[in-house]
């Protein structure tokens, strides 16, 4: 367990942050196979039951600390359903939340149109432009690419997909959870039309975006609906899941139970105490 407290002390002419770290006392002894001194002592906190020690050596690696971003219980129960793939079906098991770190480099097979093609980007870019951790560009070669879509009859870019019936998607992740490759195989005689095939790149391209579950009780508007409507149309709703996946003031590629008592934690510090739990997050 680590704790990472910073506190504004307000002196007469300046404001000074203090930022300490905190580990529990079994990390302590592990750590440093010494005894605790009566100092030591002055500075344990008691979080939850566990004695927490002030860690005076800790050195922080490079990186950001963000503070906590609080939503509301309705959003965050859509936002798990869809992140973690937390299905109302008690019997199935939730996932990690996955997430691209790295930009996205698209490459789109020639065999689909260039009208289509423009379309699409002007739709990644919208996305991109409103997510701050989020970048997507278009690239010309696969070599290029981490990211490639193409149609059923093109060269076979992700053999485990090849043989599929139905258009779907494969993706790779590191044992952060974040994602690093993903190939959209679009089955050509399902997506007869410039309309529909456009709609099926950029379902398939959201769901990509962190392995998301769609939620069908959303109104048809939402691209996280699920619904295959030529008129849907980035909403709010769409746009703040996904800010929201991707800000930093939540703790990236957890699983399920770890979200949840970060939240727990985090709003109590908030409620009780009215302090922000930071995230660090390493470069």
């Amino acid at each position: 367990m680590l704790l990472t407290l910073s506190n504004l002390v307000l002196g007469q002419h300046e404001t000074v942050k203090n930022t300490r770290t905190y580990i529990s006392l079994k990390q302590y002894k592990k750590k440093y196979n010494q005894p605790l001194t009566k100092q030591d002592s002055i500075h344990f906190l008691i979080r939850e039951g566990d004695t927490l020690v002030w860690d005076k050596n800790y050195i922080r690696p490079k990186g950001k600390s963000v503070p906590y971003e609080y939503k509301d219980d309705s959003f965050l129960k859509l936002y798990k359903e869809i992140a973690f793939r937390a299905s109302k079906d008690s019997t199935k098991k939730s996932e990690p939340m996955r997430y691209w770190k790295n930009d996205l480099k698209i490459f789109i097979s020639n065999s689909i149109d260039k009208k289509i093609k423009k379309d699409f980007f002007n739709f990644s870019k919208e996305i991109s432009k409103n997510i701050d951790s989020l970048n997507i560009k278009q690239v010309k070669t696969v070599e290029e690419s981490n990211f490639i879509i193409y149609l059923t009859g093109d060269f076979e870019y992700e053999s485990r997909i090849s043989n599929y019936k139905s258009t779907d998607y494969y993706m790779y992740w590191n044992g952060n959870s974040q994602i690093y490759k993903t190939t959209i195989r679009i089955i050509k005689e399902d997506n007869f039309n410039t309309s529909l095939l456009l709609n099926t790149m950029k379902d398939y391209f959201l769901k990509s975006l962190g392995h998301f579950e769609l939620d069908y009780s959303l109104g048809c508007n939402n691209y996280f609906s699920g619904c295959q409507n030529g008129d849907v149309k980035l909403t709010k709703l769409d746009l703040e899941l996904l800010r929201y996946h991707y800000s930093y003031g939540i703790c990236k590629g957890t699983n399920i139970e770890t979200f949840e008592s970060q939240h727990e934690k985090a709003k109590e510090a908030l409620k009780k105490h009215n302090h922000r739990v930071g995230f660090f997050h390493s470069y």
